[in-house]
């Protein structure tokens, strides 16, 4: 089953039935304007973008998920990658080698379901990672 179609049945709706919501007067000045920029209505921009702002909450809720499934190491080099760190500049700050990071990439990658690095940090490219800076702090 997509996403999308567990998303909607999770919600109670079909794909061509139509929710009702009510917003505050800024939320619906917003909605109108954005609907009259795009030739809409009002409804399909709301549920379109009520239906992505969810698939991106339970997305969010699954890499938290995944990280807590990380050992604190792994944890760490995920974090450094994320700041940019190359795998030789982590293995000098780790003080390990260069096959031991790439050994505790390819299990986060593996942890996290995703093929690459580029993948895990567009995954992460939200989190706050700046508290990692100094890795000897978490050891």
């Amino acid at each position: 089953m997509l996403f999308w179609e567990w998303l909607r049945k999770a919600l109670g709706s079909s794909p061509a039935q139509q929710r009702t919501f009510t917003f505050d007067n800024q939320l619906n000045h917003m909605l109108r304007v954005l609907a009259e920029q795009e030739s809409r209505p009002v409804q399909q921009v709301a549920n379109e973008l009520l239906t992505y702002a969810l698939s991106e909450r339970f997305a969010a809720q699954e890499y938290l998920r995944r990280w807590q499934r990380l050992s604190r190491r792994e944890q760490q080099v995920v974090a450094l990658l994320c700041l940019g760190y190359s795998y030789r500049q982590i293995a000098e700050q780790l003080i390990v080698s260069y096959d031991t990071i790439k050994s505790h990439v390819r299990n986060s990658l593996h942890k996290f379901e995703l093929n690459n690095v580029s993948e895990l940090r567009r995954a992460l490219a939200d989190w706050d990672f700046s508290q990692w800076q100094h890795p000897a702090r978490h050891l």
